[in-house]
């Protein structure tokens, strides 16, 4: 006879999650039980699209109490619980085929993968014991992170699938939450003081609101008292004290835990990756190196220890490249980054350091053919990324051509590559080609935000159509927050066709204005001349002059507006300087 399993889930106000999570399980489950404790939105109306086994449940501010109430009305053989911002992924292991062939169980650890942004690649991942059998002798318990408890450790399997995904939560959503476990936790302290567990959970909510300082007594304790038989919670206590040392700033206290425990699991891949972070931190490259390469060595590390993914690979290259780096030793680190980008071609980190390496190695030009040959722009985020990197670099043409020489792996043009798209032709000398790109914006349904307006009236300013920019801007200034930069462009119109200011703006306006003309003025200084052709010399004479009316605007404005000005020179010739220590290193001192 084939076991039934139920999805027993209580839930609040989870209008926004509740469907895809009911979606996840469709054919994975038998029965669908939701119990609702007090909900004001449309989660019951939601859950009943799924089933029909919809209970109401007053709050009491005990969370075994509701799951057990959804347990009792359960009729399955099995039970799997997840809450409403989870879903089960079964492609790595479906919940029949592993009750079938472990017939042995009462329960199973499953893998849950945590996210931390909603890159696939950025989660940890946890074992969670979710599935078990449906007896009156296993029910939740604790008012709060709350556990369903087995006397006997060999009737809980580990399996590696199915995985239970949890979305990311908004700051506010985290915050909320965490205000109310940690009431519910002071509670449940009160009733039983000496419990490491909930030391653990007190410890976990602090850090997760940036106090650490709050975090680390609470954590301390519980992994005194923790022991090997309680790995699932001893093993992510080892590095949340580690991150608490570290956050406030006691980096040689974390290293003697990590350099201990390490001793203690040796297997244990995390550690030798914290420790690298760690000996990174404090400049010791050398020693990082071989944190880092010990934790690649090792692989995952066992099921049941908590695993932040790509600390055995991906992360451990990355940081690897990093310290060859600052140990001068460029092409090593360019070959981790490298690997890093193609283990997870998501996590761009190591892409903003390729492409400085290669910018300070092979110039410009040099750089966009490397990495185009290279296959970085056949993925969509690193497309984007590149694009973004050259036109702050100052060659808004190259941002251009990451997008228009994207290979296929790229996907189709987005409307926010468009904009992008449009953006750096304005200040790439192709502003008849970024309005065409800005009017399909707007007839495909588009908004053109106040941003991107700015650049479009600074087109029609390149273009010498005053009227047509002199429109736009009034149009601008209907909307309350392009006011203060329809101010500066207004006057800057009005420089460009007759030499004068058109007023001055409220003092509470001015920062705003100086804001603004600012970024017109970085933006045109983007521009690089090309090929002495025809119409060159006219457009970049284009640029120059509106950069000197904007500098004229800014030191005529108020000494505030001078004193940004020379503020913004400084930052230009701060960032020339470091570029130049970065390309040049021990030859800086010829051009000091």
């Amino acid at each position: 006879m084939i076991p039934t399993v139920a999805l027993a889930m209580i839930v609040r106000n989870e209008e926004a999650n509740l469907a895809a999570c009911l979606d996840s399980v469709k054919g994975a489950v038998d029965e669908i039980v939701i119990v609702d404790t007090g909900s004001t939105d449309r989660t019951v109306e939601i859950a009943r699209r799924y089933t029909g086994k919809v209970y109401r449940y007053p709050w009491h501010g005990d969370f075994s109490a509701a799951r057990n109430y959804a347990l009792a009305r359960a009729k399955s053989d099995w039970i799997l619980s997840l809450d409403a911002d989870e879903e089960l992924d079964t492609s790595p292991g479906d919940l029949h085929s592993l009750i079938n062939n472990n017939s042995g169980y009462e329960a199973f650890f499953l893998p849950l993968h945590n996210r931390a942004t909603e890159n696939p690649g950025d989660y940890n991942r946890f074992f969670v014991l979710r599935l078990f059998r449906n007896k009156a002798g296993y029910r939740f318990q604790g008012i709060i992170h709350e556990q369903v408890v087995i006397s006997r450790p060999e009737a809980v399997g580990t399996a590696q699938g199915p995985v239970i995904w949890h979305r990311p939560l908004s700051k506010k959503e985290r915050n909320c939450k965490r205000g109310r476990n940690l009431a519910l936790l002071r509670q449940a302290v009160a009733a039983d003081p000496a419990n490491p567990f909930l030391q653990y959970y007190l410890g976990v909510e602090w850090l997760g609101l940036g106090k650490a300082e709050r975090a680390l007594p609470y954590l301390q304790e519980a992994l005194k008292q923790l022991t090997d038989g309680h790995i699932l919670f001893r093993a992510p206590a080892i590095r949340l004290v580690i991150a608490c040392l570290r956050a406030l700033g006691s980096l040689d206290e974390a290293i003697c835990i990590c350099m201990e425990e390490s001793q203690r699991y040796p297997f244990y891949t995390d550690l030798f990756f914290d420790g690298g972070i760690l000996f990174e931190e404090k400049g010791e490259y050398e020693i990082a190196l071989k944190w880092f390469e010990e934790a690649l060595r090792l692989g995952q590390p066992p099921p049941l220890f908590s695993h932040t993914n790509g600390t055995e690979s991906f992360l451990s290259l990355y940081h690897l490249g990093y310290c060859h780096e600052k140990l001068a030793r460029f092409k090593e680190a360019k070959n981790c980054y490298e690997k890093a980008l193609a283990l997870n071609p998501a996590y761009l980190y190591p892409l903003y350091n390729l492409f400085l390496l290669y910018l300070a190695e092979k110039g410009p030009q040099g750089t966009f053919d490397h990495l185009k040959a290279a296959g970085h722009l056949n993925h969509p985020q690193q497309v984007v990324v590149l694009a973004d990197l050259f036109f702050e670099a100052g060659f808004p043409d190259l941002a251009c051509a990451c997008f228009e020489e994207a290979g296929p792996g790229a996907g189709s043009p987005t409307e926010d590559h468009a904009r992008r798209l449009a953006r750096f032709c304005v200040y790439a000398g192709r502003f008849e080609h970024a309005l065409f790109l800005m009017e399909r914006i707007r007839h495909a349904g588009g908004e053109i935000d106040p941003s991107l307006a700015v650049d479009e009236i600074v087109a029609l300013m390149l273009k010498e159509d005053y009227r047509l920019a002199k429109i736009r801007t009034i149009s601008l200034w209907r909307r309350p927050q392009g006011r203060s930069p329809a101010w500066t462009l207004l006057n800057l119109i009005s420089l460009l066709g007759n030499g004068s200011r058109c007023g001055r703006p409220e003092k509470n306006r001015e920062p705003a204005v100086i804001e603004t003309a600012l970024t017109i003025l970085e933006n045109c200084l983007r521009y690089r001349p090309g090929p002495l052709e025809p119409g060159n010399a006219r457009v970049s004479s284009g640029y120059h002059r509106l950069a000197q009316e904007t500098i004229k605007l800014l030191t005529s404005l108020s000494p505030r507006g001078c004193m940004a000005l020379c503020a913004y020179l400084k930052e230009k010739a701060s960032a020339a300087r470091h570029m130049l220590d970065y390309k040049c290193g021990p030859a800086r001192g010829l051009f000091s």
